[in-house]
C-alpha cells in the first residue's frame, strides 16, 4: 500500500511540474503586453488627453471611439478619426479632443463622452491606444499652461506628468 500511494505522489508531482513548465514556456512565447496609459486633462473648455511616445518619435493620427458604459454591452463607435497634426504640442502627444490636425476622417462629435478609447500612430510605426472612463471633475488647465506640470485623469485615478511618462518609460522598454 505505501508502494502504490508513493507512486501516485510521484504520478501527482510530475504532472504538477509538467503543467507548471507548460504555463512558463507559454508566457515565454507569448509576453504580456505593455500596459500603455494616456491621461485626460481639460484645457479651458476643451477635453485634452496626453499620450506617451518614445523621445524623437512624433503624433501622426488620432482615433477616438466611444464605449459603452462598464455596466452595459455594446460595441465601440468610432466619433473621430485624423492624422496630420498642426502644432508641436499634438505632435508632441497633448491632444485636444476634436482639433489640431489637417485631415480628418471622421468628424468630431459636439462633445466627448466619459468613457474613451484613444488610439495614436506614430512617425516611427508605433501605434498605442488605452481606454478610460473619466470622473466627474477632470483636471482644468488653462490654455498654454506646459504639459509638464498637468496632472492627469487615468485608470488608476489622478496622476502628474511625471508619473505618467515614469510608467510609459518602465512598460515600454524599445524605443524606435
Amino acid at each position: 500500500m505505501r508502494v502504490l500511494a508513493r507512486g501516485k505522489r510521484r504520478v501527482l508531482l510530475l504532472a504538477g511540474l509538467l503543467l507548471s513548465l507548460s504555463q512558463l514556456g507559454g508566457a515565454c512565447l507569448h509576453p504580456p503586453r505593455p500596459d500603455y496609459q494616456v491621461g485626460f486633462v481639460r484645457i479651458g473648455e476643451r477635453l485634452a488627453v496626453y499620450t506617451p511616445i518614445c523621445p524623437g518619435d512624433t503624433i501622426e493620427a488620432v482615433r477616438v471611439h466611444a464605449l459603452p458604459e462598464v455596466e452595459k454591452s455594446g460595441n465601440s463607435v468610432l466619433i473621430w478619426d485624423a492624422d496630420g497634426p498642426t502644432d508641436d504640442g499634438t505632435r508632441a502627444g497633448l491632444i485636444i479632443l476634436g482639433e489640431g490636425f489637417g485631415t480628418v476622417r471622421q468628424a468630431p462629435p459636439a462633445q466627448f463622452g466619459r468613457t474613451l478609447s484613444v488610439a495614436v500612430d506614430t512617425t516611427n510605426g508605433n501605434s498605442y491606444s488605452d481606454a478610460a472612463t473619466l470622473p466627474e471633475q477632470v483636471a482644468q488647465y488653462p490654455s498654454g499652461t506646459s504639459v509638464t506640470g498637468m496632472s492627469f485623469e487615468t485608470d488608476d485615478g489622478r496622476v502628474s506628468y511625471d508619473t505618467l511618462r515614469a510608467h510609459f518609460e518602465a512598460e515600454i522598454k524599445k524605443c524606435g
